[in-house]
């Protein structure tokens, strides 16, 4: 009999420990669905403010705002919607864009709204309605798609690829500029 309690009270102890193990698994694993779920918010919050602060230099014409929040390199394609036979989609490098952004010139208004945005570790794309004005007078809308990476604890522009719609357009949400 006594063997038989010690094999009990063994028992016991092996399924206690073992629920203990599986308890503390569970609050491990919750806590780190947790940090990662709020580092996920907060990715993609700060790849979005990226987007919109860039949009808001082109609105200033504030090339030295815009430089770093884009990627050494980056790439800017227009396409006009509907394409036609005669223009193809315009390719500008981030230094050609800044210089034009630079330059004395009208002021420029883009405003984009309902931003979708896909991330997936160091990459983010947002996609999103637009609207452009020139000197407070509408210029097109269209669509505008970021890709934006990670590094060094920051979100920047590595591609943005818009298109160019000049009639049919959908009023703005955002209402007049």
């Amino acid at each position: 009999m006594r063997i038989s309690a010690i094999l009990k009270a063994v028992v016991l102890t092996f399924v206690l420990a073992a629920m203990a193990i599986v308890v503390s698994t569970g609050r491990a694993t919750a806590q780190a669905t947790s940090q990662a779920t709020s580092s996920r918010r907060a990715d993609s919050t700060a790849a979005l403010a990226a987007a919109q602060n860039l949009l808001a230099a082109i609105s200033t014409r504030d090339a030295a705002r815009a430089r770093p929040l884009m990627l050494p390199g980056a790439q800017l394609v227009s396409v006009n919607d509907p394409a036609s036979a005669t223009t193809g989609p315009r390719m500008q490098t981030d230094s050609a864009f800044l210089a034009t952004l630079a330059a004395p010139g009208p002021k420029y208004l883009e405003r984009m709204w309902e931003p979708t945005l896909f991330l997936q570790g160091p990459i983010a794309t947002i996609h999103a309605p637009y609207d452009f004005h020139i000197d407070g007078v509408f210029s097109h809308c269209g669509v505008d798609t970021f890709t934006l990476e990670k590094s060094q604890g920051a979100w920047r522009v590595s591609h943005i690829a818009y298109t160019v719609q000049r009639t049919g357009c959908a009023p703005s949400p955002l209402g007049a500029p």
